[in-house]
């Protein structure tokens, strides 16, 4: 069974970056904010210190959201230069990706997330929408699974489940 993005895209969430117990407003703005102020805030840490992978990062995740996907993947790409064992700015350009629906870079992307940090709830909720996307929903169930047992109170995986278990037919 195939879904229209549309569908899929309407019944999942993306991804927020977790705070990270900022100290400055900027920071704490770079790091909680999903808005332009968030793109302004990162931006301003960025120019301060241009190693910070984890501003890019949220920086990203800004851009993705008021929907500039390309700043977003130039961030990301720019966070997994500075730091190639970042899963967070894995995870986050495969959703970049997803976006643009080009899912088999999403899918590597998620994989390589997933190498980094083998307990990713969000890498795993992540791929298993995309195996959806794909039709795969055995394997989609299997990662929905796996990010509930990483996170058992995760709520977007644990609905993401049931709505894999209804298209897959295994539900009344």
């Amino acid at each position: 069974m195939r879904l229209s993005r549309v569908h899929i895209l309407t019944i999942t969430c993306l991804v927020a970056a977790a705070d990270t117990g900022a100290q400055t407003d900027a920071k704490r703005q770079c790091l909680t904010d999903t808005s332009r102020a968030a793109i302004a805030a990162c931006t301003s840490i960025i120019e301060s210190d241009p190693h910070d992978d984890g501003a890019f990062v949220n920086r990203g995740i800004a851009y993705r959201r008021i929907g500039d996907i390309e700043r977003a993947i130039k961030d990301y790409d720019e966070a997994i230069r500075l730091n190639p064992r970042a899963a967070d700015a894995f995870n986050n350009r495969g959703n970049a990706f997803r976006v643009r629906e080009e899912l088999d870079r999403a899918m590597r992307d998620y994989d390589e997330a997933l190498r980094l940090n083998p307990r990713y709830a969000h890498a795993y909720n992540n791929r298993g929408i995309v195996f959806l996307e794909m039709g795969q929903v055995d394997r989609a169930i299997e990662d929905f699974n796996k990010a509930i047992a990483e996170d058992p109170s995760y709520a977007n995986a644990l609905r993401n489940l049931g709505l894999a278990y209804f298209l897959g037919g295994y539900l009344p």
